[in-house]
């Protein structure tokens, strides 16, 4: 008993000492069993850093990385004249909330354009819908249905619907998605999108042009 009384001090003291100062103010270093990662060896945002040339510690992405995110554009954010693209643009949607029927003309549709869907179109779309949209990827190996998207008057096809699908929804199943499929606005910029849309109705007349007017059919 006569151990009990010193002992107990020693342990409330203990305590107090540990726990009782928690949260209060010092200057003092305090004494940090498990850091959990409170301070690292890095750059703050927005601070300098004498290892580049500019002494910025923010950094530019890497010339030809692949951005992922919104792929806004560093040299339109920082230009002393951005340009804001159109909701039209932006959505597959006109202001007033109806689908966009043909591609903007701001967007700019030209060869480049065309180009541009192609390569974008075989990157992201081609495993799935095979090379002429037909549906027939490397997926459809493995007892999946990808879509037809090349011929829009095939039973089942991801365009059927009431009407004719206008460019506005295409671009908006790209960005979005549609069933089981992903969208990709994460990954392409508006412009890419528009550019496979584009490049989809030149499968689709080609398609047409194959199967209608070509040699007889099978």
């Amino acid at each position: 008993m006569r151990y009990f009384i010193p002992t107990f001090i020693i342990v409330v003291v203990s305590i107090v000492s540990i726990l009782g100062f928690r949260g209060s103010f010092s200057k003092n270093t305090p004494i940090e069993v498990f850091p959990d990662m409170d301070r690292q060896a890095k750059f703050k945002s927005q601070t300098k850093n004498t290892f580049f040339s500019d002494g910025k510690a923010d950094r530019l992405p890497v010339s030809g990385t692949a951005i992922r995110g919104n792929l806004i554009s560093q040299d339109n954010v920082f230009s002393h004249s951005p340009i804001f693209n159109s909701n039209a643009v932006k959505t597959g949607k006109l202001l007033n909330g109806d689908w966009v029927k043909k591609i903007p003309s701001s967007v700019g549709i030209d060869m480049s354009l065309m180009r541009l869907g192609k390569e974008k179109y075989d990157i992201h779309c081609t495993v799935c819908h095979g090379k002429y949209g037909n549906g027939k990827g490397v997926i459809s190996y493995f007892k999946l249905a990808p879509r037809n998207l090349s011929d829009a008057s095939q039973s089942g096809t991801y365009l059927e619907s009431a009407a004719p699908w206008s460019d506005g929804q295409i671009y908006n199943a790209i960005s979005i998605g549609s069933g089981i499929m992903l969208g990709l606005k994460d990954k392409l910029s508006p412009k890419e999108r528009w550019a496979i849309v584009l490049y989809l109705r030149s499968l689709q007349n080609y398609v047409s042009d194959a199967t209608n007017h070509g040699g007889k059919k099978s």
